[in-house]
């Protein structure tokens, strides 16, 4: 038996647990939504499936869907576009806080996401106010919330950096030369874009695309606020609606059907595209060239510009916002009111559950980080060896195929099934949703980083008789501590920010702080939900800076 046979053989039998633990955690409440969906009166039929299918008002939610999705992930993509230019060719003084801008913006939970386009972009908000005041209107001349526009906006501000971040990283590793020859023969700038550059970044454009789409086709928490009305209704908030509203999870779970369908061909199209993407053309020089021109200059400039303002502005406003009162009941002007209140110094129904929505959120983003990095990194060595790294890749990658809400309908039905549900049985469950949740993308962040190790450090720990679990554990792993922190930082933020699945299982017995968020917003207490918001956003800062040092020390060494 070969070494590299019996080093994968090592890899597949230390993948066994946590891949019972997946199948745990994901196809039992997998197995529930389908069992709910396709077991009429104690045997098995479609009839629900169908009826679902043949309902008018159904086709017309699936479509419109589909619809937003698509256009969030084309205005996604053709936004990140030129960044990805810039970025890929030039350097500048401003490109480490562009990266910087977008890595923050994908780090950000979409509920506050949510409270920061109401605070900045509603009617009322800060955006509207200083239009009025510059233009003497008495009417708001924006009006973009509680509509496709808002919807459309808001999913571009948290899914752009994902396709900046993967065209930037394709682009700005390709050769020159064949641009280079290009411009020798005579060709002008346009063209050798339009027909050698864009056809070698075309399959990451489509990959991004896919990837967006993905994101937006199970988007929830934006669409039931900023949508508005049942004319926004996606299936995400369809399936809600039915399980939680209606109260008839048998119709929800025939509907999750076809969100499932649809998310896995995406994942299952997008992860041949990657893999393929993996064995094209990758060089390790910068082609990064120094800026000469003041067209460039002014692009630079204009683009920095329009991600201060699009993406800083409704974070800033919702750090300002919680100390500014506009109620003619409490006072109008600068107040600390609202922080007395959370930290209990002073009396509020609203924020007293504050405290410990807090302590919840961080010890079920803790336990869910931890577990998910475990159980990824077991995972993601065996890939990475493995032959079929791609199909074991999408085994893997399998929870991002079932929407949170989806997964927190599987768990609702799950606790039915169970003869007692108290408040351990529904922080147990929130738990496991958040592990699944977070599981394909702390995944994906170990992944590329043990595909691109050469094995010289292994093969020399094999030589001098390191046997195959001492070499995985004491020369592999500690090799990419900084990555594995990275994953576990990055689980941590997407746990604490989940609302989706936590709101479909929390039933009011499990309070987080995105749930107390959503709570107050749904309230209209705005400056409280500004308060709890602004500690969301300190977390994240907090998180992106710890995973900015990480990827500077990372790509130092």
């Amino acid at each position: 038996m070969s070494m590299r046979r019996r080093a994968l053989d090592f890899y597949s039998a230390m993948s066994i647990l946590p891949l019972a633990i997946l199948i745990l955690v994901f196809f039992l409440p997998l197995y529930h939504n389908l069992k709910e969906a396709f077991l009429v009166e104690g045997s098995l039929s479609n009839r629900l499936v169908l009826e679902s299918f043949s309902s008018g008002y159904n086709r017309k939610i699936l479509l419109f869907t589909i619809r937003q999705a698509l256009l969030s992930a084309l205005f996604s993509v053709l936004v990140a576009l030129p960044g990805a230019y810039l970025l890929s060719n030039y350097r500048f003084r401003t490109r480490r806080l562009m990266l910087s801008i977008a890595n923050l913006c994908f780090v950000l939970p979409s509920i506050l996401v949510v409270l920061g386009f109401v605070i900045f972009y509603g009617n009322s908000g800060i955006l509207n106010r200083l239009l009025m005041k510059l233009s003497g209107s008495k009417e708001p001349p924006l009006k973009i919330l509680y509509s496709f526009k808002a919807i459309l906006l808001a999913h571009v501000f948290l899914n752009f950096p994902v396709a900046l971040s993967l065209i930037t990283d394709t682009w700005s590793h390709l050769s020159r030369n064949q641009e280079n020859a290009a411009l020798t023969m005579g060709a002008g700038s346009v063209r050798v874009f339009l027909t050698v550059t864009l056809p070698r970044i075309l399959p990451t454009i489509f990959s991004a695309l896919l990837l967006v789409f993905l994101f937006c086709f199970t988007s929830f928490s934006i669409i039931l606020v900023l949508g508005g009305g049942p004319e926004f209704t996606t299936i995400e908030v369809e399936i809600y609606r039915l399980n939680n509203i209606v109260m008839a999870p048998q119709k929800a779970a025939a509907l999750s059907v076809y969100s499932f369908t649809v998310n896995f061909l995406c994942l299952a199209i997008y992860i041949f595209f990657s893999s393929n993407l993996r064995n094209r053309e990758k060089v390790r020089i910068s082609r990064l060239k120094s800026v000469t021109s003041k067209r460039t200059y002014f692009a630079i400039g204009l683009y920095t510009a329009f991600m201060l303002l699009f993406f800083i502005t409704p974070l800033a406003s919702i750090i300002w916002r919680s100390f500014y009162s506009t109620s003619p009941r409490m006072g109008i002007g600068y107040t600390t009111r609202v922080y007395r209140e959370l930290l209990g110094l002073s009396a509020s129904l609203a924020l007293a559950n504050t405290p410990k929505a807090l302590s919840n959120s961080l010890v079920i983003a803790a336990l869910a980080a931890t577990f998910s990095t475990i159980l990824s990194l077991a995972l993601a060595l065996w890939i990475s060896k493995s032959r079929k790294g791609p199909l074991f890749e999408l085994v893997a990658m399998l929870p991002m195929a079932i929407s949170s809400v989806t997964l927190g309908l599987g768990y609702s039905l799950l606790r039915s099934s169970l003869p007692r549900s108290g408040n351990g049985t529904g922080l147990l469950l929130v738990l496991l949703a958040h592990i699944v949740i977070t599981l394909p993308f702390s995944i994906r962040t170990l992944l590329p980083v043990l595909r691109s190790q050469s094995g010289n450090q292994l093969r020399a720990a094999y030589t001098l008789g390191a046997g195959k679990a001492r070499a995985c554990f004491t020369v592999e792993i500690p090799s990419i501590a900084s990555t594995i922190l990275k994953a576990f930082i990055f689980s941590f933020a997407l746990s604490i920010g989940e609302v989706n699945a936590t709101l479909t299982l929390a039933e009011g017995k499990v309070s987080t702080l995105p749930l107390q968020l959503y709570r107050l917003i749904n309230s209209y207490n705005y400056q409280g939900a500004c308060a709890v918001g602004t500690l969301l956003v300190l977390m994240t800062l907090l998180v992106f800076v710890l995973c900015e040092y990480l990827f500077q020390e990372s790509s130092e060494g």
